[in-house]
């Protein structure tokens, strides 16, 4: 915008003011120095015209200079909250990935677990299977190999508990997933 000449009215004298600045802006600017002019003369009315001006110059002065001080403030006070924005997003990433890896960890001792159940099955159709047609009680070396699946089975789930917390690992595979 190029400087263009326009009047204003100050203490009830008119002024040329040369700006780049809209009419409104110039207007609005000039209003503002004839209320602080009305303030001043408001609370001493003997001042001289010059002296209204020194001391509205200081009031608007004053005001300025609280308004630079409460934006700096602010600033610093922003500069600390994005920064801690950013660590808060920080953390959170990294508990994001710290979830995926536990849920990889699950999902491994899920497999693993579905596989001792499959070979205990296994191993409990070939004893079925081989296993005398008559009612005998179990031997101590079967009853000793049947618990023996478990657990190992139970191994991994007891790292996980106790790496973990006991509450993380829960029995059995979601029906949604397949166990291989």
């Amino acid at each position: 915008m190029e400087n263009t000449k326009m009047e204003v009215k100050i203490n009830n004298m008119e002024y040329t003011v040369v700006s780049n600045e809209s009419d409104e802006y110039v207007q609005r600017v000039a209003l503002l120095v004839n209320k602080k002019i009305s303030e001043v003369k408001n609370n001493n009315g003997l001042l001289s015209t010059a002296m209204l001006a020194v001391m509205a110059a200081m009031n608007l002065a004053d005001e300025l200079i609280k308004c630079k001080e409460s934006a700096d403030k602010l600033r610093s006070e922003m500069s600390v909250y994005m920064e801690d924005a950013q660590n808060t997003a920080a953390e959170l990433e990294e508990k994001k990935l710290e979830v995926e890896s536990l849920k990889e960890d699950l999902h491994k001792l899920e497999i693993r677990l579905a596989k001792r159940e499959t070979e205990i099955e296994n191993l409990r159709g070939t004893q079925s299977r081989t296993s005398a047609p008559t009612q005998t009680a179990p031997s101590q070396s079967t009853a000793r190999q049947e618990s023996r699946p478990y657990r190992s089975a139970d191994s991994p789930i007891k790292e996980m508990q106790t790496k973990y917390g006991s509450n993380v690992i829960s029995r059995g595979v979601p029906k949604n997933q397949s166990k291989f």
